[in-house]
């Protein structure tokens, strides 16, 4: 017996030791760690913070975005000032910030056009409030392995290897750079739900319990899977796409087919108008702003959800006879 717990001390022991040297490297840092520790930065003096206009030209100069920041906000200039996905800018000011010049692949400007460092490839210019230029570089192909991509200074023709998808991460098409969302919100804020459409109007509410009711067309305990799918898609609802700008008329919305509206705790209510259908996709838009959307047939028809589906299986009674009480339903606002 003693013997067997010798075994099973010494084999847990050479288990921790093995993990020791997997995450602690004892023994020192590899040379590859080491020779990235010691690079310098392609962009020494480059500070994120300080970047107010970022210019990207597509491959060839066909087209240019060009993103401003105001007022802490990122905006696409070039479409109208339209908001930015805050998160793709800061995910390029990053990238910019973190490339290192830990392995060149070439110092030969003949060879820029193979590793698409020059025209052919993402041009991108950073610049300050001033217009002072900080960052003027090429971003290019993904190499063999398509985990990193090769990169240039415009000044430079030393030629980097750095990591990520520089294409995704700079040449993401003049439409892709603006923010997506359509509604952000806490779906637990959701406190009543109305559906408009040319079939039927719904109403649905939270009662004091915090559970889904349906008051209109009927008067029902509401199916909690099926509201809360509504919910859940409209609290954090994106575009699948922008369409071209044209009259409201042409988009159906100028006497849209349906409308939802998602009132919160705080009385505040979201409501989106969704028009007419063209392939594949219905034209929508917010009450509260012009910006016209592209939603997917199938998402509209998950948030235009018909009475028979989000009844519940029990009815809810309107009243007790005997004693009188009735059935508190939640306001809008919170309050009974």
């Amino acid at each position: 017996m003693k013997m067997k717990q010798l075994l099973v001390l010494v084999g847990v022991l050479v288990i921790l030791g093995l993990l020791v040297l997997i995450f602690e490297n004892p023994f020192g840092k590899s040379e590859q760690q080491k020779k990235v520790e010691r690079a310098e930065f392609l962009f020494p003096f480059f500070d994120k913070e300080v970047v107010a206009k970022i210019e990207i030209i597509a491959a060839f100069g066909l087209t240019t975005t060009t993103l401003v920041q105001q007022n802490d906000q990122w905006l696409v200039e070039s479409m109208d000032n339209y908001p930015a996905d805050q998160k793709a800018v800061g995910e390029l000011l990053d990238k910019v910030a973190e490339m290192k010049t830990v392995q060149r692949v070439s110092s030969n400007p003949e060879k820029q056009a193979v590793f698409q460092v020059d025209s052919s490839g993402t041009e991108a210019k950073l610049s300050d409030a001033s217009g002072n230029l900080l960052v003027h570089l090429f971003a290019g192909k993904t190499t063999p392995g398509i985990f990193n991509s090769y990169v240039r200074a415009a000044d430079s023709d030393d030629v980097y290897i750095v990591p990520g998808h520089l294409k995704s991460t700079f040449d993401k098409g003049y439409r892709s750079w603006r923010d997506r969302s359509i509604f952000a919100f806490l779906k637990e804020d959701v406190t009543h739900l109305s559906i408009r459409s040319e079939e039927e109007e719904i109403d649905l509410q939270v009662d004091a319990v915090g559970e889904w009711q349906m008051l209109k067309p009927l008067v029902s305990a509401a199916n909690r899977t099926e509201v809360e799918e509504i919910t859940d898609l409209m609290s954090s609802l994106e575009t699948d796409d922008f369409p071209e700008s044209k009259d409201l008329s042409e988009y159906g919305l100028e006497v849209p087919m349906a409308s939802i509206t998602a009132t919160l705790k705080d009385g505040v209510a979201q409501t989106l108008l969704i028009g007419a259908e063209e392939s594949g996709s219905h034209y929508v838009k917010r009450e509260d702003k012009a910006q016209v959307f592209e939603l997917n047939k199938t998402r509209v028809d998950k948030l235009l959800k018909k009475s028979v589906d989000l009844e519940g299986e029990t009815p809810v009674p309107e009243s007790d006879s005997e004693s009188g009480s009735e059935i508190q339903i939640q306001g809008a606002g919170g309050g009974e």
